[in-house]
């Protein structure tokens, strides 16, 4: 075989992998770790962001009082305020912490990975 004809044969990615400088491999496991590490750092701000709203969602939910049917009424006597006020406030605070969970993880995602989480993803 002549040289040419074996430096054609090492063209596949055991003979590339091989040939590769420190640099390359560096550069290399720097980009898949660093996508390892920001996956689940994104996934984390996408739930939290989806809890966020769904907790938003069944606060604003719990005052819907209008009739199962157009057959009955919802009548004032058939209404807890206080339960509605503790489940109100159990459920704001829920959302309280929630978004400080999640001001503090789009925060960080930032300042690691020098992106803005934009929402789900």
């Amino acid at each position: 075989m002549s040289e040419e004809t074996l430096e054609q044969e090492k063209v596949g990615f055991v003979y590339q992998s091989l040939q590769r400088n420190n640099k390359q491999i560096r550069s290399d496991r720097a980009e898949a770790l660093g996508e390892d590490l920001e996956t689940p750092a994104r996934r984390a701000c996408e739930d939290l962001y989806s809890d966020l709203r769904k907790a938003t969602r069944d606060r604003a939910a719990m005052y819907d009082f209008s009739p199962a049917n157009t057959q009955s009424l919802v009548l004032a006597k058939d209404v807890d305020g206080r339960a509605v006020w503790k489940d109100d406030m159990t459920k704001s605070l829920e959302i309280r912490d929630l978004e400080i969970k999640f001001e503090i993880a789009v925060a960080r995602y930032k300042e690691l990975y020098g992106k803005d989480f934009n929402g789900v993803g």
